[in-house]
């Protein structure tokens, strides 16, 4: 008989705290092709809470249900040999939605992807599982808009997963990121109060070249509206978007917007396989290990065989938790 592992899933649809069970299944066998990874950390991020609450049409469902959760970290079980025992990090891709997902025990992927999953020197697992998705998101803004070295860019929410990595990306490349925040702070922008007067101060008169919200709020609109009217960026700039308004709507002046020569990218991450996320994810090694890039600062730890704990901590991200939320398997070897 297979060994048996102990999974979070959901059968169907609808809120977490009903939804999510744990579970023992059979672990599962790689396939040609495929590598076998021992999971010891890994992240809850709010995309999991949306796949939970059927918001992902694409969403498949097995004999067991779906087990959801995208980022991890782990060590590597069966595969390549030179691959075997190593320790691993890994987001993106279908996982969660129509394979099997990191909230589990192991976790069945591309052995393609190995070559470019190893983690950081220096790093545990949990650190390495909170950085995945906002890692990536924040990584395919910087592909979409190439900032060049020395180009001031406005971050919202660069408190966030997202806005944090964003804001070490530029840094790496060059780039000047001007953060944000919802009080007065010296040397952040307050947006509560007139933006245009603190961005010309903190920037010398220069201005910003990029946009980057993560609208949670009403911020979004009177930014952009900014943005296009008084010429907060610099005719030509790209205004990026990574994120939605409760009701996903938001509105702006057109008019001032064309007539700013302004564009618009929506990032998605879904669509960016788990091999294409690897490469990211191995790119920005080195910069982990050199200490320009670190991890989340604020991580909570939750025992993943604690079914009470864990949608707890579900909860926690849906409610807009500052902390990464990152459920470990401390029952599995550490190596």
């Amino acid at each position: 008989m297979a060994q048996a592992q102990k999974i979070l899933r959901f059968s169907q649809a609808g809120p977490v705290s009903t939804s999510l069970s744990l579970t023992n299944v059979p672990i599962p066998s790689a396939g040609p092709g495929q590598a076998l990874i021992r999971i010891h950390a890994s992240a809850i991020n709010p995309s999991d809470i949306s796949n939970v609450e059927g918001k992902f049409q694409q969403t498949t469902f097995s004999s067991h249900g779906r087990v959801p959760g995208r980022d991890f970290a782990g060590t590597v079980v069966t595969g390549p040999k030179q691959f075997e025992g190593k320790r691993v990090w890994g987001t993106g891709g279908v996982n969660g939605f129509v394979k099997d997902g990191s909230h589990a025990e192991h976790i069945v992927v591309e052995e393609g992807a190995l070559a470019d999953m190893e983690m950081p020197e220096g790093m545990t697992f949990a650190q390495a599982a909170a950085c995945g998705l906002g890692l990536l998101t924040a990584a395919t803004m910087i592909e979409k808009a190439a900032p060049k070295s020395g180009e001031n860019v406005l971050i919202l929410g660069s408190s966030g997963a997202v806005g944090g990595a964003a804001t070490q990306l530029l840094r790496y490349t060059g780039a000047i990121p001007i953060e944000t925040s919802r009080k007065a702070a010296s040397g952040l922008v307050n947006i509560t109060e007139d933006l245009l007067p603190q961005i010309e101060q903190l920037t010398g008169g220069k201005g910003c070249s990029r946009l980057w919200p993560q609208p949670a709020d009403s911020t979004y609109s009177p930014v952009v509206n900014c943005a296009g009217g008084y010429h907060l960026l610099t005719p030509s700039s790209v205004t990026i978007t990574a994120g939605r308004t409760p009701d996903f709507q938001f509105t702006f002046n057109a008019f001032l917007f064309y007539r700013n020569n302004l564009s618009m990218h929506g990032i998605n991450t879904l669509p960016i396989s788990f091999l294409d996320s690897a490469k990211t994810l191995g790119k920005l090694r080195k910069g982990f290990e050199e200490g320009v890039l670190t991890p989340p600062g604020l991580i909570e730890e939750t025992d993943m065989q604690d079914e009470k704990a864990v949608i707890a901590a579900y909860e926690k991200v849906k409610a807009g938790s500052k902390a990464k939320q990152v459920l470990v398997n401390r029952n599995v070897p550490a190596s």
